[in-house]
């Protein structure tokens, strides 16, 4: 009985606790709707894509912010390349329309896909390869993005 009881406390305080985070995230969301709106109207979209630094061949969300204690680049005389992390609130099926349309647009050709919960993206172009694996956050978590790269320097 005693044990019944400790696990009904302990489920209706996830429950509450999880009400709370919603509401406080829905609130926030609709603050930052509202901001977005506002800004959308005077200078533009909110969060504007951008390349990270040293590929430029590369466009990522703006909704999707760099990690860079756990990415890595290498840049040597002949050849350029790293694993890159970013973590956002974002969709996997619009990362993924995302990447396959913005690479396209950067001259990578889409080699390959595998796609269930996650997502793998193989890329290719002259002197380059490219694969962008997204993870799924799942309740509370943020989506990841890998990408992992490498090119002939120039």
């Amino acid at each position: 009985m005693r044990k019944s009881i400790m696990i009904l406390v302990i489920g209706l305080s996830w429950a509450a606790f999880s009400a709370c985070t919603t509401l406080s995230m829905n609130a926030d969301n609709g603050d930052a709707a509202a901001s977005q709106t506002t800004q959308a109207q005077d200078t533009g979209p909110a969060y504007e894509p951008y390349h990270p630094a040293d590929f430029n061949e590369i466009l990522i969300p703006g909704e999707l912010n760099w990690n860079r204690e756990e990415s890595m680049t290498i840049n040597t005389d002949s050849f350029a390349g790293g694993i890159l992390k970013f973590s956002g609130r974002v969709e996997v099926n619009s990362l993924t329309d995302f990447f396959v349309n913005t690479m396209k647009k950067n001259g990578w050709t889409l080699k390959g896909s595998v796609k269930s919960d996650d997502v793998l993206l193989a890329f290719t172009r002259e002197g380059g390869t490219c694969m962008i694996k997204i993870l799924a956050g799942g309740i509370a978590k943020a989506t990841s993005v890998f990408v992992y790269i490498n090119r002939t320097a120039g």
